[in-house]
């Protein structure tokens, strides 16, 4: 009886949040004005990754990068210094070391055969058509093209934007039922949890593809031990390093604007929203990924301007504040403005609104 309750109560989140995620899929996927604004920004982000040089040959590609050709040379993905020149070893993204699982690290091995400066202009071309594609997938906006680089102050070597990019097919996969699909797009964000594990579980909750995400997790993760057997005891103790080195603090309030969307039945937000309870970051590095829940209202376009004002208020009120009011806040407000009327239209068709004014007309009596 327990277990049908919980099945009912699942099912209608699960239609609930699909009635407040409405996003119409494009009649066709290639129209001239996609083409030009994709292929413009996929150009733009290449030049500007051939226009700039790092000391280390790499930015925040550096600890995949020298992870890969690591655990290729020696079987350890986290001990650096047999791999890296010594001139790295003042530079901070060294000091920090890897800090990825090793699941990242293989997904990103092939960049580690390659030059540096190759693997970088790759990974940048790859990400920027991702984004694009996905984006087309779902009929969003390519505003969002902007929206990215801003936060992520143009630096797309980042593997956030590796994750972003599966969590956007991942929302298209359970928006179009396609669980082995949304299974494999999880399980691949996850392979930066801090970042994705409330949203790959709150879709695998909803879609109750429960099987088939444990499935290809088994497969994937079972492979990357069988590889590296070692990797979760080698990994653990670079993250703590990390959070010495970097000293960022955890924004654990920011979370908390989750619960009121979960309320109204925005599973996808709110999910979004709790990983401020996993990243340590004060900046806007986290916040990439928050439009996904809301992209799909036209005005989410008015994101973008209070991206921009997120430097402004950062040098007056700090980085933290400028997050809180340039980023949360107007996401959660579209939010809770598009989720009211889906709900009460969801309500409406499935006669809760009848049935709960028949209920007060009696206890009113």
């Amino acid at each position: 009886m327990l277990l049908r309750v919980l099945v009912g109560q699942v099912a209608s989140w699960d239609a609930a949040a699909r009635g407040a995620f409405v996003s119409a899929r494009p009649a066709r996927f290639w129209t001239w004005r996609f083409f030009i604004g994709a292929a413009l920004f996929v150009l733009a982000m290449v030049v500007w990754r051939v226009l700039r040089t790092y000391p280390t040959g790499v930015f925040d590609l550096y600890p995949l990068y020298y992870g890969g050709q690591a655990w290729r040379a020696t079987g350890n993905a986290y001990v650096l210094d047999a791999i890296v020149p010594p001139a790295h070893y003042n530079f901070q993204l060294f000091q920090i070391g890897n800090v990825y699982p090793f699941p990242a690290v293989f997904v990103t091995l092939p960049l580690s055969f390659l030059p540096a400066q190759l693997a970088s202009l790759l990974w940048m071309g790859l990400l920027s058509v991702g984004l694009a594609l996905a984006l087309r997938l779902h009929d969003w906006p390519l505003w969002y093209l902007l929206y990215v680089p801003v936060l992520e102050g143009v630096r797309i070597e980042q593997y956030t934007m590796f994750v972003i990019l599966f969590q956007m097919l991942a929302l298209w996969a359970w928006r179009e039922r396609r669980p082995w699909l949304l299974a494999l797009c999880c399980v691949l964000s996850l392979t930066k949890p801090n970042h994705s594990f409330f949203l790959a579980l709150a879709l695998v909750v909803l879609a109750g593809n429960w099987r088939h995400f444990v499935a290809v997790a088994v497969a994937f993760f079972g492979l990357s031990f069988l590889l590296y057997p070692t990797w979760l005891f080698d990994w653990l103790p670079r993250l703590e390093n990390s959070h010495a080195v970097l000293q960022q603090p955890f924004l654990w309030g920011l979370a908390l604007f989750a619960i009121p969307l979960f309320l109204l039945g925005d599973i996808i937000s709110g999910a979004l929203l709790l990983q401020f309870a996993m990243l340590p970051y004060p900046g806007i590095y986290s916040s990439a990924s928050l439009p996904l829940g809301v992209i799909g209202d036209r005005r989410s376009r008015w994101l973008i301007v209070f991206a921009i004002l997120w430097a402004i208020l950062g040098v007056f009120f700090g980085t933290a504040w400028a997050t809180l009011w340039s980023i949360v806040l107007p996401i959660f407000a579209l939010a809770v403005a598009r989720n009211a009327r889906s709900l009460w239209e969801f309500a409406g068709r499935r006669g809760w609104l009848a049935q709960g004014g028949r209920v007060y007309a009696r206890f009113s009596r």
